[in-house]
């Protein structure tokens, strides 16, 4: 690792997302942490920096597009958290720099075949550096990470395990979200998402595919109306890549394991929701692909660093309910909550505290190195360290 002079520096601080970040950052992290921020437009950088109390030497200027840019200020950090997507646009050369100086490295992208693509480009030249590279440490995919790892413990590597989440979400859309979903049907990414093992570099983990990762309608289970749940393709992929990874360190999930996600959407008496969220998945799915579509959406949805309002995302919320079982009937639940809307509040609680985590545990990770999901690289540091900042988990074997 190069000599550095923070802890970690924020990218992206001036979006709504990172802003949220640094304040998150200025209220709940420790004393001692020496952190910077950083952005492309330096009013706005100046104008973040002033309000989280941080001086102009904690500032810099990065255009993530600019490699010198990049590397001047990975150089100078243990820790590089980044929220500037889309990520395919924006997130190579910080990728880059941090493998290049060993600086570790998280974001809260969902683009799953673009990091596909940095660890194959990457991933030697992180492990050489001793990197950590941690993506999907955000709403994407932490939850899911956390919960398939809790529930896998169930049970002892059994021949086939199944994980079934289904999520009750209130929160609303921020304009970088929107941005990156509409660049990967113009990237054509959207195209990868039907491989299950898109993330797997090694073909050691067997999956299985669930029998109703499609289903709509009334779901018995949870006595509730059900749709697919809008992440769970990405989510499901980071699960497997944990999975992958969890094996190579001698702590196998399943021989073969399957995940999907779910959405809980109201009792049978009020289809109501089911049917707005219905059209919704529908119409994305059909007409995603299509220029038309994009630009609609893009006129009445909202723009890079828009988003709901502060009343909003504290009033809004998720809720996990998930439900495993092996081969031999053998069963374990779990309830996972956080308060807050999903994209704007739980997303910086989990990118931040992922952080946070990493650098209070960086010296007990033995050789982990290159690219990892979040549970895969920290496990039990980082389930105890977000269960101690308030995450409600209530893990229920049977």
């Amino acid at each position: 690792m190069a000599d550095t002079h923070f802890d970690l520096i924020l990218i992206g601080a001036t979006g709504f997302t990172g802003k949220r970040a640094a304040k998150y950052l200025k209220d709940n992290s420790p004393k001692s942490l020496t952190w910077g921020i950083a952005a492309r437009n330096s009013e706005k950088l100046l104008a973040v920096a002033e309000e989280v109390g941080l001086s102009p030497e904690q500032s810099f200027i990065v255009d993530t597009t600019n490699q010198e840019d990049v590397e001047n200020v990975v150089k100078q950090a243990k820790v590089i958290m980044t929220t500037v997507g889309p990520f395919s646009l924006y997130g190579e050369k910080v990728i880059a720099a941090c493998a290049k100086f060993g600086s570790h490295y998280l974001d809260i992208t969902g683009e799953v075949g673009f990091i596909k693509e940095m660890e194959a480009k990457y991933g030697d030249l992180a492990r050489k550096n001793g990197a950590l590279i941690i993506p999907f440490s955000g709403f994407d995919s932490v939850p899911a990470d956390i919960a398939a790892y809790l529930l896998a413990s169930n049970f002892n590597s059994p021949e086939k395990l199944t994980i079934k989440a289904f999520y009750s979400i209130s929160g609303g859309f921020n304009g970088g979200t929107i941005a990156t979903m509409l660049n990967k049907f113009e990237t054509g990414e959207y195209k990868k998402m039907g491989d299950p093992k898109l993330l797997l570099t090694e073909d050691d983990q067997n999956i299985h595919s669930p029998n109703d990762t499609h289903y709509f309608g009334y779901d018995k289970k949870i006595a509730r109306w059900s749709s697919p749940f809008i992440m769970g393709a990405i989510n499901s992929k980071v699960v497997y890549k944990s999975a992958s990874i969890m094996r190579h360190y001698g702590k196998p999930y399943a021989n073969s394991i399957s995940y999907s996600e779910h959405s809980s959407l109201g009792k049978w008496y009020n289809p109501l929701p089911f049917i707005f969220v219905s059209i919704i998945l529908i119409s994305i799915t059909l007409f995603g692909p299509q220029k038309w579509f994009r630009l609609f959406l893009k006129m009445i949805m909202p723009k890079p660093g828009e988003g709901p309002s502060e009343e909003q995302i504290e009033k809004g919320y998720f809720i996990m309910n998930a439900f495993a079982q092996d081969h031999s009937g053998n069963k374990g639940q779990l309830k996972m909550s956080y308060p807050g809307d999903p994209g704007n509040k739980s997303t910086v609680f989990f990118l931040c505290e992922t952080a946070l985590c990493l650098l209070q545990n960086k010296d007990r990770l033995g050789n982990k190195r290159g690219f990892m999901t979040p549970t895969s690289a920290l496990q039990d540091h980082l389930v105890q360290h977000l269960i101690g900042k308030g995450l409600l988990v209530n893990h229920i074997s049977s």
